[in-house]
């Protein structure tokens, strides 16, 4: 049985008035509201994810090929179901049935051969809820788990480590968070004119940056995170479970302290007791993904091929990033294809290129693992096998649906063919995306708004992008919150990656982590303090030991 977050309310509240004061009695309420919980904020991501560790945890060709033509079945069944809710005709809509009740058959079939012959499927495929004490038994002894769920009325709040476990009903509203997590998105916004800038006041020897409301920032700690500081306590890595308004923010830009100082004051920013400092974070699409991407590999990672980059499309003219994509309404589709003039008079990004060279050095790879410019097409993406690679990277534009006057999905931009065409038209779309065939530890998205809410903060947390990696085979992935500055997205990305190289245990997270410390802290350009530029990147799956 499924609920609706509406529906999941009374439990919530019957588990709370059970738990008030606390006695070994109320544990079986506490674990069915927690439960209740993630039905009400299971994700299609998160459905990839359990997909994703079936697949890589059994390490069987057999499984693995059966497995994936079931997720292509529900792919169709889907995207019939969509069309049969808006079709007026009559016999469409019979011949729509029809396929879905034809394809469900031959999803029922591979259920029951799978039953029959691949048991650990029930647990795996299925994204269904788990128990406080399933989560705590994959936790490691310095990590912690935040599980929120915004409602109508209140926002939940759950932490967990190995040994305990709090939860809280914060007074937010759903409408309440949405209000200033917009608010601080809009601060985050490098499109803005003087985001970022450094400028001098007058009569004052100080620069000055674009604000950020870290008031705001802590009034938002201090209602979600700190009742169950008892939990997070000394601890060093955080998985974050986020849904609603909340997952349009990073939690790294919320503030821990009463912040001193001005918002436009770079000293200040610096010295601000951001959740950064505390400890890494990790973002899952479920509380469930947790065990799945901690599921045993086995020989998986082995006859793996270091690394594979693909960006620097060969595009217009060289101009600041933040002015990297055309205004809505620009004419960029004919029919259903791309206008390849249309894409191709998108700005280069410069750094890019060199940021492909750079991952490369720092895990070892040659010349042969770049795709770039000329060759970073999207017939030749699609060509490549990638299938035993470990690192992937894109190092490009990423495009919102929406964003571009007929893109109906989000894309990420290539260099365009001469002529467009049903496998190339120079933009790689999540549902392309999702067709290829990907084993990968880590696939790095360094473009704009790659786990963007489709400009909205109350939308899915993870856009089709991050969900289309996920279902194509990725086991974690590094996206941005917001368009990211082309200098600041370098340094961030290759300073993450070498970390990992000179101390793989350190895990993707905290590699992520001590490098935004690191920019942030660089007083060579005060502009590096705001948040915009240091925090746009999140790990999302596997954050933990690589």
């Amino acid at each position: 049985m499924r609920f609706e977050a509406g529906a999941v309310l009374p439990y919530l509240f019957c588990a709370m008035l059970a738990a008030a004061p606390f006695n070994a009695a109320c544990a079986d309420s506490i674990n069915e509201a927690f439960r209740a919980a993630q039905w009400a904020s299971l994700s299609s991501a998160g459905k990839a994810l359990h997909q994703l560790g079936l697949r890589e945890a059994t390490g069987d060709p057999e499984l693995a090929a059966i497995v994936r033509s079931r997720q292509d079945l529900l792919s169709a069944v889907a995207i019939r179901e969509a069309e049969l809710s808006t079709v007026r005709d009559a016999n469409t809509a019979v011949r729509l049935r029809g396929e879905i009740d034809s394809l469900n058959g031959e999803i029922a079939a591979i259920d029951t051969k799978l039953a029959a012959e691949f048991p650990r499927y029930a647990e795996l495929a299925n994204p269904a809820p788990v128990d406080i004490a399933t989560v705590q038994a994959q936790l490691h002894e310095n990590e912690a788990l935040l599980f929120f769920l915004s409602t109508d009325s209140a926002t939940f709040v759950w932490a967990l480590d190995r040994d305990d476990s709090l939860w809280f009903e914060s007074s937010l509203s759903r409408d309440w968070l949405g209000d200033i997590v917009a608010d601080l998105r809009a601060d985050l916004d490098p499109h803005a004119r003087t985001r970022g800038a450094v400028t001098l006041v007058e009569g004052m020897d100080r620069p000055r940056i674009a604000p950020f409301d870290r008031t705001n920032a802590w009034f938002l700690y201090t209602q979600l995170i700190e009742p169950v500081e008892a939990i997070l306590g000394g601890k060093l890595h955080v998985f974050a479970v986020t849904d609603g308004p909340l997952s349009g923010l990073p939690l790294s830009v919320l503030v821990s302290q009463r912040p001193r100082g001005a918002d436009t004051d770079p000293a200040a920013m610096r010295e601000t007791a951001w959740l950064v400092r505390r400890f890494a974070t990790t973002t899952l699409p479920t509380v469930a993904s947790l065990s799945t991407i901690r599921a045993d590999r086995g020989e998986a990672a082995v006859r793996r091929n270091p690394f594979a980059g693909i960006g620097a499309p060969v595009l217009g003219a060289e101009i600041a990033a933040e002015e990297a994509v055309p205004p809505p309404g620009s004419d960029f589709f004919r029919g259903m294809l791309s206008d390849v003039s249309a894409v191709r008079s998108l700005p280069s990004l410069p750094q890019t290129g060199p940021e492909l060279r750079r991952l490369a050095m720092a895990l070892g790879a040659g010349e042969e693992s770049l795709h770039l410019a000329e060759a970073a097409t999207e017939a030749n993406v699609k060509a490549l096998d990638l299938s035993s690679t470990s690192v992937v990277a894109f190092a490009t534009h990423g495009l919102l649906s929406g964003e571009l006057s007929g893109l109906a999905e989000p894309a990420l931009v290539l260099t365009p063919p001469d002529a467009a065409s049903p496998d190339d038209d120079g933009l790689l779309t999540a549902s392309e995306i999702a067709e290829l065939r990907l084993s990968s530890d880590w696939v790095i998205l360094s473009a704009c708004n790659t786990a963007g809410t489709d400009g909205r903060p109350d939308a899915e947390g993870l856009s089709g992008l991050a969900r289309a990696f996920l279902y194509a085979g990725a086991r974690s992935i590094l996206v941005s919150h917001w368009p990211v500055r082309d200098d600041a997205a370098a340094r961030l990305t290759t300073g993450t990656l070498s970390r990992i190289a000179e101390d793989a245990s350190i895990g993707r997270s905290q590699a992520l982590r001590q490098t935004m410390l690191s920019l942030m802290e660089d007083e060579s350009d005060q502009s590096l303090a705001h948040p915009s530029a240091w925090a746009p990147f999140m790990v999302v799956g596997e954050g933990g030991h690589s």
